[in-house]
């Protein structure tokens, strides 16, 4: 007797990186909010890997998906260094200064506050959200 049975194979997912060694396999990505720089959207991408509490930071250019960072910030970047980042693949940025504590920040990611910028990441907290 001989019955016709379909041979499927398990499906194999592969991982880059050696699962057993810490750090080697991002596990999530996880896209903070967007922003327009010249038309362009961009988002800072926060990995997180296996096994390990650090995290690591990359600038990604949403309309295609281009990482931009050589090497991942291995804490949110600044908006110092999201403009340079931007710099290096082409993008004349220029930055302004926080009107409360003078850190250098992007237009693009900061808030217009009155005649001036305050920083999203460096001034910009629940009470200024409550007075606009």
């Amino acid at each position: 007797m001989h019955f016709d049975i379909p041979l499927t194979l398990p499906k194999v997912v592969i991982l880059m990186g050696n699962s057993s060694r810490p750090g080697s396999i991002v596990i999530r990505e996880i896209d903070h909010t967007p922003f327009e720089v010249f038309g362009e959207q961009h988002v800072v991408r926060e990995l997180i890997w296996n096994g390990i509490a650090a995290r690591s930071f990359d600038l990604v250019r949403l309309t295609d998906g281009a990482v931009l960072t050589d090497e991942s910030f291995g804490e949110y970047p600044t908006d110092a260094q999201i403009a340079e980042t931007l710099r290096d693949h082409g993008v004349d940025v220029e930055l302004s200064v926080c009107m409360f504590c003078g850190e250098e920040v992007l237009p693009a990611t900061a808030h217009r506050r009155r005649n001036g910028w305050v920083g999203n990441s460096c001034c910009r907290d629940d009470r200024l959200r409550a007075t606009e």
